[in-house]
């Protein structure tokens, strides 16, 4: 499940704003500022995994590099950059986000199926898929925001606070 860290203000009331701790200014309030972990939706129990290709060894051809950007002698010197490339598509890619070769190749190869999947499946590549189930989450939530803004104009016409 993946993780994300969230800075939340929360005052004495028990308000919680999803602001900038500094930007916020209340005056007779205590403000208590933390970092709270929270979840990302998971759609992995939605996604149909059957149309995903898979690699071929002998289609691949892999080179180990040298590494380039932040680290200094540590990745200037040492050969752990992967270069994979699929032969008979001809897309290339280049991966060094982490010290580790063996991370490297991993994750070189996953970047790689899923440049695959998106080239054979299109619409039904696991990309497509995840933008499609995030649309209609925003769509649900767009209708919830709606639905509620017309209750709370409701019952301010009914109780004539406008």
């Amino acid at each position: 499940m993946l993780t994300r860290s969230l800075s939340v203000c929360l005052n004495i009331y028990n308000r919680v704003c999803l602001t900038n701790c500094s930007e916020l200014l209340l005056s007779n309030a205590t403000i208590i500022c933390k970092n709270v972990q929270t979840r990302d939706k998971s759609y992995k129990r939605y996604l149909d995994y059957s149309n995903v290709p898979t690699l071929e060894e002998t289609d691949l051809e892999e080179q180990f590099v040298r590494g380039s950007g932040p680290g200094g002698q540590a990745t200037n010197k040492t050969n752990n950059a992967v270069v994979l490339k699929h032969k008979p598509t001809g897309f290339v890619v280049k991966c060094h986000e982490t010290r580790s070769m063996w991370d490297n190749k991993k994750r070189a190869r996953e970047i790689m199926i899923t440049k695959l999947d998106n080239l054979l499946n299109k619409e039904n590549s696991i990309e497509a898929q995840i933008r499609a189930l995030e649309k209609k989450r925003q769509a649900s939530r767009d209708y919830k925001k709606k639905k509620l803004a017309e209750m709370k104009k409701a019952f301010r016409e009914r109780e004539g606070l406008t």
